[in-house]
């Protein structure tokens, strides 16, 4: 997928801000989507045909999971900032949207066996005494281009109230895994590596990442 015309339509909302803002209707929304809570700025650069957006996302979540031979302790943390213009085509409510994403989400998790736990990596199983606790993490590149359509024009409703829905994906690219022990054996790490692969293997399909919000806005 080619983003070429990305950064030239960011640029142009960004430049349009400044020579329009005396001008322009500005609006706040809140949502809640797939990269978490949401807060935005919305103004316009041609009324009913091009919107700028400024917005923040972010969540976390954190958990433990007791097993029977050792517990996990599991953290999502999600957050982005992105610059986002909105196209209307057809004058209305319709919009197709473009822009970029400052990306700093990230999964990790690390497991700690019990006292008489073990762990198996590529086929060997080590006591807990040897392995001690392991962590491994997934992260993806901070710079996301996005692309997406959805529904609601904030700056241009009759009303100052507002709804918008939004579907689309950020390219993320190959998610990064990381995977270590707190200690260290002879064998220990190519075996870890192993499975680091493996885990590598299976995540390198995930480039895109769907973004799927509703909202709230309000036009002052």
């Amino acid at each position: 997928m080619k983003f070429k015309w990305i950064m030239p339509a960011v640029a142009a909302c960004t430049l349009g801000v400044g020579q329009n803002a005396q001008a322009a209707d500005v609006a706040v929304g809140l949502k809640a989507s797939t990269l978490g809570i949401s807060g935005e700025l919305v103004t316009n650069i041609i009324p009913a045909m091009l919107n700028a957006r400024l917005q923040v996302n972010g969540f976390n979540y954190n958990t433990t999971i007791n097993g029977t031979d050792f517990t996990s302790d599991a953290s999502l943390k999600l957050f982005s900032a992105g610059a986002i213009a909105d196209y209307y085509p057809f004058a209305g409510k319709f919009r197709l949207s473009a822009g970029l994403y400052y990306n700093a989400n990230k999964f990790s998790v690390t497991g700690t066996p019990t006292a008489a736990g073990t762990f198996t990596f590529n086929g060997t199983t080590y006591t807990s005494a040897s392995v001690g606790s392991v962590t491994g993490s997934i992260d993806f590149n901070k710079i996301a281009p996005y692309m997406g359509l959805g529904w609601g024009d904030s700056v241009s409703e009759g009303s100052p109230f507002g709804v918008s829905f939004e579907l689309g994906a950020l390219y993320q690219g190959t998610p990064k895994s990381t995977l270590t022990t707190s200690n260290s054996i002879a064998g220990l790490a190519a075996d870890i590596e192993a499975e680091r692969v493996k885990l590598q293997n299976d995540l390198n399909s995930f480039k895109f990442y769907p973004v799927i919000s509703f909202g709230l806005n309000y036009k002052f």
